[in-house]
């Protein structure tokens, strides 16, 4: 993804529309190096009551600035900063294998293995979006604080 991309579906199942916004990746450097882009998609997370569903492609085939060690590293920096906000990992390619260096043990416990390749987990990723969907309903309806953002940690 090379810029914001933003459509609107109905709920996998459960009533009502939902806004989806689909953000460049985070690369793996400093805040104070990162582009506007990058601040977008972090502030989106920090000031919408949203969900975060993180693709992560470990396949090896994206490139040095996206090696799949570095995209498990902006992972855990971004996770560190949002604990209460409701998450997925998503492992994008899984049809292939990890790239080099990357052992099974390093994906995170629950991650998602998705192909659109072959439909690996297709079904599985819209019923864990469902969930997600309901617990983004709670952060809706939960207080706003005295600065006018809902945090997650509010419900």
């Amino acid at each position: 993804t090379r810029g914001l991309k933003i459509g609107h579906v109905g709920a996998f199942g459960t009533p009502g529309r939902y806004q989806l916004m689909d953000t460049p990746g985070v690369l793996h450097r400093a805040d104070d190096e990162r582009n506007a882009m990058e601040g977008l998609t972090l502030a989106a997370v920090e000031l919408l009551p949203s969900a975060v569903v993180f693709v992560m492609d470990l396949s090896g085939t994206c490139g040095a600035q996206s090696a799949g060690r570095l995209q498990l590293q902006v992972r855990e920096q971004i996770r560190a900063a949002f604990p209460d906000r409701p998450w997925l990992d998503v492992r994008s390619k899984a049809d292939l294998p990890l790239g080099e260096g990357l052992q099974p043990a390093d994906v995170p416990p629950g991650t998602l293995h998705v192909s659109v390749h072959n439909g690996r987990g297709i079904d599985e990723l819209c019923a864990q979006i469902s969930l997600l969907v309901a617990q983004v309903d709670r952060l809706v309806d939960a207080p706003v604080r005295e600065d006018g953002f809902v945090s997650p940690g509010d419900r």
